[in-house]
């Protein structure tokens, strides 16, 4: 297509700026009163609609403007992402659903426009409710002369002749300023210093897709079910999303202890007592909507296990109309499950079979929420000290200078247990307690004596291979060993947890082996 007219006044594009804030500055500059004008000299009907797909436009409109196409494509923070209706890529190629933005948005800092003369990006974000400069409230008409904002204007600032607006002032909490700069740090490349306000470290260094679904999450009125976190946006006015920010920014400001206070209203409910918990349905459902979405927003289940631990002290309180209430001595000795699961790093199904093999001592309380498991403190850290020592089967094995079938066969036999096993308690591999295999090891060596000069001893490893045909096996050697039947000796200095350092009196084994009965 040839473009036979171009516009009159050019200006190149401002750092930051928006695309449509863009057109519509040049369509003032060129004493448009439309920025559709603009698009009619390319060619393209802008609408909401063609907006959100300007990236398939935009050569078009760089020839109009007179300036080069990848100028214009720095402009576009957002096109549709291929083959995808419900995402879009950013400029810096982030793919996020489209869901966290208006299309354009009609919102602006009046103080920013007259100061600086452009339209940022930034404020096409559902989640920017304020200036993270001014502090200013992002409105859809001005204050002074109340002339509305439209996306198809010909002014940056839409005000009427006369307008006497000299700004507003700051106009939000810092911790609502705070979260818009750390938002604009992410979706701009800003440099603000936040280090004063606590941010948690999981969204200072993640990306923007986290940080906005984190805000949609804790922005939610309800969480009743398990739907889309993007979906969270779907019914936001920007009357309610000032309110839900407030809240939000303030959960993630002075992390942990902002996010303690955001959940006290979730987990306290009415007349419960200081440092107590009431499990009624607003906390369920935040539970149970975070589990989740753990795998994208772990280190807020992550804060709500620290807040019930460090906040509540420990204490659970059934809801009301719940007559039955743990005694005062277990409020303290028993942690609910899901802290236990976190301090034992198992997933549930493994803490249930820890519960069911007895491996931890627990009580059901009963909650407004349901019945509730906890496990008591003692048990749970007899278990972590345990765990600690586990050794896996191949690793024991390779000690032990023993195969896989071998150790087995101890275990059948009752001589060195397995821990946890699959035949044991349906774990899914084979653990053994170090402490009781150097407990075994430090028993054969009180048997072992050192063997007279010129006595003629053979290695267990090797007395197994030789009589292996005949069906000899460590188990019945050690049978043996431990009814007195045969002696035991050591060749060599006490250095290493091996069996290869024991050996039999090769004449009496023999004897013991080959004679009959």
């Amino acid at each position: 297509m040839t473009f036979s007219r171009s516009l009159l006044f050019k200006s190149p594009p401002i750092q930051n700026e928006s695309l449509v804030g863009y057109l519509i500055r040049i369509a003032e500059l060129n004493r448009y009163p439309r920025m559709s004008w603009i698009g009619n000299l390319a060619g393209v009907t802008l609408t909401e609609e063609t907006l959100s797909k300007m990236g398939t436009h935009l050569d078009n409109l760089a020839k109009v403007v007179g300036v080069p196409a990848a100028e214009m494509k720095s402009l576009c923070y957002y096109v549709s992402a291929k083959g995808n209706n419900s995402h879009v890529v950013l400029s810096m190629g982030e793919i996020i659903s489209k869901q966290y933005f208006y299309w354009p948005s009609e919102r602006v800092c009046f103080s920013c426009l007259r100061e600086k003369g452009f339209i940022s990006g930034l404020w096409d974000l559902k989640a920017v409710t304020h200036c993270p400069e001014h502090g200013e409230m992002l409105r859809k008409a001005c204050p002074v002369c109340k002339e509305p904002v439209t996306f198809n204007r010909g002014r940056l600032a839409p005000c009427l002749p006369g307008c006497q607006y000299s700004g507003e002032g700051r106009e939000c909490s810092d911790s609502v300023r705070a979260l818009m700069q750390l938002i604009s740090n992410k979706f701009l490349g800003t440099e603000f210093d936040l280090a004063e306000h606590g941010f948690p470290k999981q969204i200072v260094d993640s990306d923007l897709y986290t940080l906005l679904q984190t805000i949609s999450f804790l922005a939610m009125r309800s969480w009743r079910g398990e739907g889309d976190i993007d979906h969270g946006w779907l019914d936001a006015r920007p009357e309610t999303v000032i309110e839900r920010m407030t809240h939000t920014s303030g959960a993630l400001v002075n992390w942990p202890f902002g996010y303690f206070k955001f959940l006290d209203g979730i987990c306290a409910g009415k007349g419960a007592p200081d440092g107590a918990i009431v499990m009624h349905w607003m906390f369920g459902g935040f539970y149970k909507n975070l589990v989740s979405q753990k795998w994208r927003l772990q280190f807020l289940l992550d804060g709500l296990q620290d807040y019930v631990s460090y906040r509540l002290n420990d204490q659970v309180l059934p809801g009301r109309e719940c007559p039955p209430q743990p005694k005062k001595r277990d409020r303290w000795i028993y942690t609910p499950s899901f802290i236990a699961c976190k301090q034992l790093g198992l997933g549930y199904q493994e803490f249930r079979r820890l519960i069911g093999k007895h491996y931890l001592q627990n009580k059901t309380f009963n909650t407004s929420y349901g019945e509730m498991v906890c496990v008591h403190r003692d048990s749970m850290q007899e278990y972590l000290e345990t765990r600690i020592r586990l050794v896996e089967r191949k690793e024991l094995a390779d000690e032990l200078g023993l195969s896989l079938h071998s150790l087995y066969s101890l275990s059948v036999a009752n001589i060195l247990n397995a821990f946890h096993s699959p035949e044991k308690d349906a774990w899914p591999k084979w653990w053994y307690d170090r402490q009781v295999v150097d407990e075994w090891l430090d028993s054969l060596r009180e048997k072992a004596k050192p063997p007279a000069k010129g006595k003629r001893t053979i290695q267990l490893s090797q007395a197994v291979a030789k009589y292996n045909h005949q069906g000899l096996t460590y188990s019945k050697l050690f049978n043996a060993i431990n009814q007195g039947a045969l002696r035991l000796y050591r060749r060599r200095l006490d250095a290493e947890n091996l069996l290869s350092y024991f050996h039999l009196d090769e004449a009496q084994l023999s004897k013991w082996y080959l004679e009959p009965g």
